[in-house]
């Protein structure tokens, strides 16, 4: 694909045998554009060959006829894992125009059997017999795994804070999610949205579509492909617990080109289920300049959450699973109607038990 211009910022990763002074400026650089933006391109960042491999599995994939992409069908799965045909999954209320796989760790049936309603999570990905699909996800999620700790280091580092302060979030079992997508020629499309977690990287391939929305005038830009790079953009948690500093930027997909399906892959970072919400207690969230008003409610604190039917909830496991809940109520009525969705978005369990 061709390199094109982009309004967003473009940073390299730098050489891990990079001198001290190259990874601090970097640091640095990281974290003004999390937060003046909250979205950029990230290169040099040595996953190229397993985003290449994944593409090519995902293309083979989608090719396959109908009924043999729902042996796979995700309302099979109680962990929302598997393949939703186009219209399956909503977006603010809306159905996506475009058809995905789900998956999540791997993680036996019977790894979940007790604690809270949110372990339901946790579960075995549906494979295909058809295309061979496992060791190019398998090894994409390995090294974005890698990746995603380091700029979760950078983070830290250019906040002022230990290396490893955002380790003990993410232990030794994330909520690792990702997609392998397909967007239809002309009309294939994901509504606004800013994303839950805590990072969020997308491979795209040549077509585009990926628009961002900018904090300071509202305009909507294009986040074109650009050779070599993954797309990187922050979720609301991480907003959450910097206080507003970072931010969860709105973004949206619209595939206008008329003879091109496009095809891409969102992969999310997120902490341990069981992780709650603290705030970072950071001189330099004080001492670093804002270029925009600070929040001077509750909603970006600890104990707070976004207001109405979407609030966000401290509680990360709770806040992952109402995610799913609210996209995918088949899986909801058929798996978990033991649950109850209350109208504030959170989720009401009869007793403490995933069972």
């Amino acid at each position: 694909m061709a390199s094109v211009a982009s309004q967003l910022p473009v940073l390299s990763l730098p050489r891990e045998d990079a001198d001290e002074n190259s990874h601090r400026a970097f640091a640095a650089e990281l974290c003004r554009t999390c937060h003046d933006v909250g979205f950029f391109y990230l290169s040099n960042h040595g996953v190229e060959q397993a985003c290449d491999n994944v593409l090519d599995a995902s293309r083979a994939f989608f090719a396959l006829p109908l009924a043999e992409k729902k042996e796979i069908d995700y309302t099979r799965s109680r962990a929302f894992r598997g393949y939703m045909y186009d219209g399956a999954e909503n977006t603010a209320g809306k159905p996506d125009r475009r058809e995905q796989i789900e998956f999540g760790v791997e993680c036996a049936e019977t790894c979940a059997t007790e604690g809270p309603y949110y372990e339901r999570l946790k579960g075995p990905n549906q494979w295909p017999a058809q295309v061979p699909l496992r060791a190019p996800v398998e090894d994409f999620q390995n090294k974005m795994a890698t990746l995603s700790r380091r700029i979760m280091t950078y983070l830290a580092i250019g906040l002022d804070l230990d290396g490893g302060y955002f380790d003990s979030m993410f232990g030794d079992e994330p909520n690792v999610q990702m997609k392998i997508c397909r967007y239809p020629p002309s009309d294939g499309s994901v509504g606004e949205h800013s994303d839950t977690g805590i990072l969020s990287f997308v491979v795209q391939d040549s077509v585009g579509g990926l628009q961002v929305q900018l904090h300071d005038s509202g305009e909507w830009i294009d986040a074109p492909p650009i050779d070599g790079t993954l797309v990187v953009n922050l979720g609301e948690m991480i907003q959450l617990i910097t206080g507003g500093y970072f931010l969860a930027t709105p973004h949206r997909v619209q595939n206008l080109n008329g003879s091109q399906a496009r095809y891409s892959v969102p992969y999310f970072w997120n902490p341990e289920l069981d992780y709650r919400v603290e705030f970072i207690e950071s001189s330099i969230l004080d001492s670093l300049v804002w270029h925009r008003p600070r929040p001077s409610d509750d909603s970006f604190r600890a104990t707070g959450s976004h207001g109405g039917a979407n609030r966000l909830i401290s509680a990360y496991g709770e806040n992952a699973f109402k995610s799913f809940a609210r996209s995918h109520p088949v899986v909801m009525r058929r798996h978990h109607s033991d649950l109850v969705m209350n109208p504030d978005g959170s989720i009401t369990s009869p007793s403490s038990s995933i069972l």
